[in-house]
């Protein structure tokens, strides 16, 4: 989301639509360094975060390519409506606060706030706050509440050919462990109560000079988790990109490199550290394209005593057609870092002194394309097949040797070490007719080949989302989400048989209405179907469920 990436909120529905429009931005289908696949939405009940962009709300899903932005909390957020309905983008940004408050069923306390200095400083400095919480859940009343709290500072300061960034956040997701088994005798909550706090430091250098002769940017961030099980990681990023054009914009050379190094406190204390750097070769021919590097990656655990490096060839060939029509096909590889929180971040449920090990994407090939073909349409498309080693699946914890201490309530995580073969397939087709109305279809299809498990356990085959923004009128706004998410395979940790989650059907609306320049009402309305399924085994998810706030805007 826009607002995210800069210290002041793009205030109204006008911010959601024109990037609505572009929505090749969330389906990344040029090569990066990283498997090309969205992180999982660990939404405890169907409340996903909907602020700006309507892609932001889609269920994510896969379990690769976390972004370093730390915990995510599982949040409620109205969109912010621009006072005449979309129309005046210059009045709509000149809010750069706001205020939203709300509450809703399972009693649920929505509370948010943004405030921001002026643009037009050379300083720019914003404080964002919000608590998102619920009194009791889907399943035995306060023993699947939630609590999610969160505060940051964030600053930038621009120069006349550089900018330093920094900012400074504190995060605590309180939640239970509810997937136990039932009926259950009485119990302190206190034993199953989890908290997880997050502190994270970040602070970046990059140049904005205009046609620099060497273009560069820096970034580090610090963060430390702590959860409730006398779990503590220290996770140290650092990122250097460096752009060097050789002959104008014909030919260019890149460096891309990046430090990370963790300490881990479960039980024995484990340094884990991944350094990584890419040289490359870029051509611009007109029409075609290409570049070309390798990709060197150290990997060091001193406990499991790994010490390696690696390298993996990338290739990429591209062509722009004349009808504004972009393809490209390549070939890349990488190891995929894990940490505690990027597990955390996908399956907040984990069993204490779980094992953490990188992923390595031995080889991908990959094809695909975008562009706008006219009348309204415009596409996404990429697809790519590979091998993994060490791929990851989340099942209930079960010990081996004694099937009866087995815990339905809490994950361990499964690698596979052999060579997994795994194909994906992304597409995405946007239709805007008219300026009052916006619809996407998004596809993505999942293959991966069996190996050391008879399924890959909690990674569903295919998922779906139909996404709709209306501007009914100047003073309305609605939008309308239909998820589907194709069926996934756990196994009873007691029985050890295959268990099948079924498919989920998720309907979601949202209504903005419009009081006045700086007053907006909203609902939100999740789950219409009333559906309590199960995104993990045992643990079910919030039937119909609703919020109901305002929003003030200065």
């Amino acid at each position: 989301m826009k607002y995210f990436k800069s210290i002041l909120p793009i205030l109204g529905i006008l911010a959601a639509i024109p990037s609505f429009a572009q929505l090749d931005d969330d389906i990344v289908i040029t090569k990066d360094r990283k498997v090309e696949l969205p992180p999982a939405n660990r939404v405890f009940e169907k409340i996903p975060p909907v602020k700006g962009n309507p892609e932001d709300k889609q269920m994510k899903y896969a379990f690769f390519d976390r972004k370093p932005t730390g915990i995510e909390e599982v949040k409620f957020n109205p969109n912010v409506v621009s006072p005449d309905g979309g129309k005046k983008k210059e009045e709509a940004e000149k809010y750069n606060n706001y205020v939203s408050l709300g509450a809703g069923n399972f009693g649920r306390l929505y509370g948010e706030a943004y405030i921001n200095t002026l643009q037009e400083n050379k300083m720019v400095l914003g404080i964002h706050a919000s608590h998102n919480s619920t009194n009791r859940g889907p399943v035995d009343d306060k023993n699947s509440a939630n609590m999610y709290d969160k505060a940051e500072l964030n600053g930038k300061y621009l120069a006349e050919k550089f900018q330093i960034s920094g900012g400074l956040s504190y995060n605590r997701d309180q939640y239970y462990f509810y997937g136990y088994k039932r009926p259950r005798v009485e119990f302190d909550r206190n034993e199953i109560k989890q908290v997880l706090n997050t502190v994270q430091f970040n602070v970046g250098f990059e140049n904005i000079a205009p046609n620099p002769r060497v273009d560069y940017s820096l970034k580090t961030s610090l963060k430390s988790l702590k959860d409730n099980y006398l779990a503590q990681e220290t996770d140290w990023t650092t990122v250097f990109n460096a752009y060097f054009p050789i002959i104008e914009e014909k030919f260019i050379a890149l460096v891309d490199a990046d430090a990370n190094m963790a300490q881990r406190s479960d039980g024995e204390v484990d340094k884990r550290n991944l350094f990584r750097v890419e040289p490359s070769f870029k051509v611009n021919l007109n029409r075609f394209g290409g570049s070309i590097g390798y990709k060197a990656v150290n990997e060091f655990d001193a406990i499991k005593n790994i010490n390696r490096t690696k390298g993996y060839p990338t290739v990429e060939l591209t062509y722009k057609f004349p009808s504004l029509i972009y393809v490209f096909a390549g070939m890349d590889g990488d190891i995929v870092r894990n940490t505690l929180g990027s597990y955390l971040a996908e399956n907040p449920y984990l069993k204490a002194q779980a094992k953490l090990l990188n992923t390595e994407k031995v080889r991908e090939f990959y094809v695909g394309g975008k562009g706008d073909i006219g009348s309204g349409f415009s596409f996404n498309f990429k697809g790519s097949m590979g091998y993994y080693k060490n791929l990851f699946y989340f099942n209930n914890y079960s010990p081996k040797k004694n099937e009866s201490l087995a815990d339905t309530s809490k994950f361990t995580i499964l690698y596979d070490s052999l060579r997994t073969q795994y194909v994906n397939v992304t597409a995405q087709l946007n239709y805007q007719p008219v300026e009052m109305w916006r619809t996407y279809l998004r596809t993505d299809f999942n293959h991966y080949q069996r190996r050391a498990y008879e399924k890959p356990f909690h990674r569903p085959l295919v998922s779906i989302k139909w996404g709709n923004t209306l501007i009914v009128s100047e003073k309305l706004v609605a939008n309308v989400d239909f998820y589907y998410y194709g069926k996934t395979y756990a196994k009873n940790p007691t029985t050890q048989t295959l268990v099948t989650n079924k498919a989920i059907f998720d309907l979601n609306t949202e209504f903005d209405y419009l009081f006045g320049k700086q007053f907006t009402a909203f609902v939100k309305l999740n789950n219409l179907l009333g559906k309590k399924y199960e995104r993990y085994l045992y643990y079910q998810q919030q039937g119909l469920n609703f919020l109901v706030g305002v929003n003030y805007s200065f």
